[in-house]
């Protein structure tokens, strides 16, 4: 251990005899701990929220969507044939606005007739929470929470159908129903925050089709599953031409990761502006531990220490408050997620869903930096400045 290492352990460790200097160090020590905590904990709270918003995007959103800019379309033998050759997991499906009506009330929503293999497709189970999956080739439907509220809709009902209705193509009178429909037995209830995901009903694609009068190789787009978006976006785009959209998860969902992004740079430029302020104590506490050991500065001066050793024994010393009060901070932060992760402490306002934290590594490493980058420049400038201080 050289002597500015030795010396600014003796003056950390040892107490002054000015009590305001011991008092000015605790407190920096203090509040390091506090921001860094705090940091830890807002950016794990973050994580945690933005986990549980793509969680519904992965509940809704396929890893690509292929779509017609025209609406619905006819899916060729040919492009069919493709997408299988390519080992592409897909499923086909076919979106309409229809009218939900139950016992005299009514509900506008939107139904999606999907295949068999949708929910390998997008995590729709992890959303259902009362009943189950609609079974292939029957007519069960699930519908959101909001619109089993609206309807009055029960589990396995027969006395209590859902009715789904869309206006007719055909030319019609006015003494004439101008709807056509068709009944569907509830099977389970799924829960979203979305607005438009709380109008989606979901019911086998031939059902649908049939209800809507359209062909079988009629679809409004083809969910795709892929490891390798970037790779297959553009295969796939070289192949089925202009005029069809093929976009990521991230595209359909623009406006929401930017939001995202916008949020987490806000957050922390906020953060980090908290621990700047907080570094200024540790600044303060390294001048005051100056002045208060001037004498023994004028010692060390004369025993040959150079003015390097001598900077660098203050500097060690505002960096000594920096790592310890930064890790006890994040141990602090790390207990506090830890307990909430495990226990469910607090819980989402008007609900039992326990709030999302989420237990990061990059988050650890992001604290630990920011409070290590700030801190030093600050103990860096402080010590640089100390022989200009008067003695």
């Amino acid at each position: 251990m050289n002597v500015s290492s030795f010396i600014s352990l003796k003056y950390f460790f040892s107490k002054s005899k000015l009590h305001i200097v011991n008092i000015i160090s605790s407190i920096a020590v203090f509040v390091l701990i506090v921001a860094s905590c705090s940091f830890f904990v807002v950016l794990s709270v973050f994580s945690g929220l933005k986990d549980f918003g793509l969680q519904y995007n992965r509940s809704f959103s396929p890893d690509i969507l292929i779509s017609n800019s025209s609406g619905a379309f006819k899916i060729s033998e040919k492009q069919l044939d493709f997408l299988e050759k390519n080992n592409f997991f897909f499923t086909l499906v076919y979106e309409e606005k229809v009218l939900l009506s139950s016992k005299e009330k009514t509900f506008f929503g939107k139904i999606l007739g999907v295949q068999e293999g949708y929910r390998d497709i997008v995590e729709i189970d992890s959303l259902i929470s009362v009943g189950r999956w609609i079974s292939p080739l029957s007519n069960e439907v699930v519908v959101s929470y909001l619109a089993a509220d609206k309807l009055d809709l029960g589990l396995f009902n027969f006395g209590n159908r859902l009715s789904v209705s869309v206006p007719k193509e055909t030319d019609y009178s006015f003494n004439k129903n101008p709807f056509k429909s068709d009944v569907f037995l509830t099977s389970g209830v799924f829960n979203s925050q979305d607005e438009n995901d709380q109008k989606i009903v979901f019911a086998n694609l031939p059902f649908v089709q049939k209800l809507l009068n359209k062909p079988s190789d009629e679809i409004s787009s083809v969910l795709v599953k892929s490891n390798n978006v970037g790779g297959d976006i553009k295969k796939i785009k070289a192949f089925f031409g202009e005029g069809f959209l093929v976009q990521s998860r991230e595209q359909i969902n623009e406006t929401y990761y930017k939001m995202i992004k916008t949020e987490s740079l806000i957050l922390n430029l906020i953060m980090v502006l908290i621990l700047i302020i907080a570094a200024f104590n540790s600044v303060g506490a390294i001048i005051l531990l100056i002045v208060e050991k001037k004498n023994s500065v004028k010692t060390l001066l004369k025993l040959g220490v150079t003015k390097r050793q001598l900077q660098n024994i203050f500097f060690k010393h505002g960096l000594l408050i920096s790592l310890i009060g930064g890790f006890i901070g994040l141990v602090f932060g790390f207990l506090i997620v830890w307990a909430q992760k495990t226990f469910s402490i607090i819980t989402l306002y008007n609900t039992s869903i326990p709030y999302p934290v989420s237990l990061d590594l990059n988050n650890f490493f992001t604290v630990f930096l920011f409070v290590f980058l700030i801190c030093t420049t600050g103990a860096f400038f402080a010590s640089r400045n100390s022989l200009s201080i008067k003695l």
